[in-house]
Order: C-alpha cells, then structure tokens, then sequence
C-alpha cells in the first residue's frame, strides 16, 4: 500500500494535484461513517430536541449576545430583547 502512494504522489507531483484523491478520501469517509457517527451523537447527546427546546435555546443565546454588546460597547443594541425575556 505504501509503495501505491509513493507512486501516487510521484505521479500527481505534490500537495495540489493531491487534492481530486482528497476529496475522494473525504467523500468516502463520510459516506462510510455517517451513520457510526450520527448514532454516536445520539447516545450522547440525546434524541433530537423538540421545538420549544430550540427556541428557549435561541433566546437565551439573543440575550446572552445582547448583553455582551451592551457590556463591551455601553450602549444597548437595537434589536436586544426587553429585560423580561429570558
């Protein structure tokens, strides 16, 4: 196998003719391992979040970059949501 890359690599003449093997590489490796993946991120993270889950999320995270910006700059940003909102 390492001679099959040696000769690869003589032939193509480096990093920027390497790269169509790259992608091919890439493609691959992804098609082969999507599932192992996508079955191991809901083991650990937990089956998929309802909506309400994403919104509060979501406004938690408006509100978190509003007060940044109010911190850094000292002046309330335009589109802040009001002090009530979570």
């Amino acid at each position: 196998m390492i001679h099959l890359w040696h000769s690869y690599w003589n032939y193509v003449g480096g990093n920027v003719s390497a790269m169509p093997l790259q992608s091919v590489v890439a493609v691959v490796a992804t098609l082969l391992l999507q599932k192992p993946v996508r079955k191991g991120w809901r083991r650990l993270v937990g089956e998929k979040a309802d909506i309400e889950d994403i919104r509060r999320m979501a406004a938690a995270a408006h509100k978190i970059a509003a007060d940044l910006h109010e911190h850094v700059t000292g002046e309330r940003h335009p589109h802040a949501p009001d002090k009530g909102e979570p």
